[in-house]
Formats: structure tokens, sequence, C-alpha cells
């Protein structure tokens, strides 16, 4: 398999695998890197994937703050003509904002169970989704373990996080003292609306509040709408499901 590993835009460790058409993934918190999107890794044998790990995970330097508009301009740098770009939860958000600074250059967006809550906020369960995000960010608890189980009972609250925590989650709860919540993006509606690429809306199946801000994304913007269930928050690890509909998508968009 062709794989390297290098260092990108703002430090960020990048792996890449496979031969093909380029996909860019996207992660969100917890997980970072290659390591959040390991059930994809057996698109490598048409696709070439490119995992970025943000700053903060995976190896990649923490810059004091995790902030969805910094980390867009990272994102953008790595894009070139022809991607495909796959982001998932808090990467939904920095997705977006990067996706607009190059749109001509971009094959297509899926967006995973976004948290972009603000698009939706006058759904009623949006509404109380988002504002209990904000309100935990407003009165966050001082240990870091508490926190991250906080914002878990708001974001899945039918699956417990594991005790003790995994290294990965212990990393991103030490995130949340610096953490601009996805609750507070603003998505760039109008020039997404104006983009000429294809996209796909993907959702677990799980959650009120996630199935209407992905609802809403999909009639704002446009594009397909899929639900994935048997992941919860993230429908990429039933791995052939997910994989299967993602592909199918992405070949009916790619350049031949």
């Amino acid at each position: 398999m062709d794989e390297m590993r290098y260092v990108g835009p703002g430090g960020m460790i990048v792996e890449e695998r496979g031969k093909g058409p380029r996909i860019i993934f996207v992660h969100g918190g917890g997980a970072g890197g290659a390591m959040a999107w390991e059930a994809q890794w057996p698109m490598s044998d048409n696709w070439r994937l490119v995992m970025p790990a943000r700053p903060g995970y995976g190896g990649s330097p923490w810059l004091g703050s995790e902030d969805f508009e910094r980390d867009s301009i990272y994102i953008a740098e790595l894009i070139e003509e022809g991607d495909h770009i796959v982001a998932h939860s808090y990467g939904a958000a920095v997705a977006m904002l990067a996706v607009v600074k190059h749109p001509a250059k971009i094959a297509s967006l899926t967006i995973i169970e976004s948290g972009t809550s603000s698009i939706a906020i006058d759904h009623p369960d949006v509404t109380a989704f988002h504002y209990a995000v904000l309100g935990l960010a407003a009165h966050l608890p001082d240990d870091d373990e508490n926190a991250l189980r906080s914002l878990f009972r708001i974001i899945q609250p039918n699956q417990l996080l594991p005790d003790p925590l995994p290294p990965p989650l212990k990393v991103f709860a030490s995130h949340l003292k610096n953490f601009r919540f996805p609750a507070e993006a603003i998505v760039p509606e109008l020039l997404l609306k104006k983009a000429l690429f294809p996209m796909l809306h993907i959702s677990g199946g799980h959650s009120a509040a996630y199935e209407a801000i992905t609802d809403r994304l999909a009639q704002r913007l446009g594009g397909e709408r899929l639900i994935i269930s048997g992941g919860g928050h993230m429908p990429q690890r039933t791995g052939a499901p997910f994989n299967t509909a993602l592909q199918r998508f992405l070949t009916t968009h790619s350049a031949t």
C-alpha cells in the first residue's frame, strides 16, 4: 500500500494511504487523524485517503486552543484540485469554512453529524441542545473528565463513556477549557449554496437534535440526505454500510 506521513499546514501530522482520487477526512473531537477513520481504511484500495490530525490530536502540536476558524485555514491549505472532503462533528464546522475558501477545487463535500446547531436553533430539539452546550461552555466543571462526561451526556446521552477514559479522550477533555464549541459556528450558507460541488448529509438516527441539524443543512445547502444507523454519533464506525454509501456518492461525483 502506498503510505506516507508528513507535517502539513499548522504543524498538523498528515497520514496518507492508498491510490486513486483524493479524499480529505476531517475528524471531530476525541480520536484524531487516521485513527478517527480506521473503519474507512479499506477504501484505500480505490481512493487516496488524506487524514490530517487537527492541532492537539494524534501528534500534532497543541496550539493553546481548539478553534474551528483557525483549523479551517489549515485544512484549506491541504486542498488540491478535485479533492473530496468528508467531515465529522466538530470537523464539519471546520470543513464548511475551509471549502468556501477554494470552492472551485472541491469535487464533493460530505457532512456527518455536524455540531453547527445555530443553523436550526428554531427547532425545539435543537434549541434545547444548543443552549445546553453553550450553558456547559459557560459553566465548565473544573475537572477535565467531568467536563467531558457532561458534554457527552448532551451529545450522546444513550452511550456512556468508558471508565477510565482512554488516552485520546483524556487529551480531548483537556482541550475543553480552551475550546470554541461548534454551536458558536456560523455556517457560510450563501457561499455553500453558490458552490457547484455536490453535498451529502449523513446522520446516525440516534438523536432528534442531530437529525434536525442535518435535515436543516440538507434543506438549506442542497444535496443528498442519508441516515446510517448503528454507530450513534459516529456513523462512519459502522464500516461497510457507511463506506458503501459514501463510495457510491463519491464515485458518482468523481472526475473520469
